[in-house]
């Protein structure tokens, strides 16, 4: 399930629930007010992939020299 996190506009309380997407507005209730005046909190987030791995060879360089980049074929 995923995790969600909230702010509290009543007690500036900031925290997480883990819901489904189709239940997390009737869970989002402050832990420690009990308020349900809270907005989303949105932060970042990581992906798994290095950019080598999404476009090889676009990014290669060789010890001591900068990077060049080569276009995609096409483009």
């Amino acid at each position: 399930m995923p995790v969600y996190e909230y702010h509290c506009a009543s007690c500036d309380e900031r925290f997480e629930i883990v819901s489904s997407l189709a239940e997390r507005e009737a869970n989002a209730v402050c832990p420690v007010c009990g308020g349900r005046a809270v907005t989303p909190v949105f932060g970042g987030f990581r992906v798994g992939i290095s950019r080598s791995r999404l476009n090889p060879g676009h990014f290669e360089r060789k010890k001591g020299q900068a990077p060049t980049y080569k276009p995609p074929a096409g483009g």
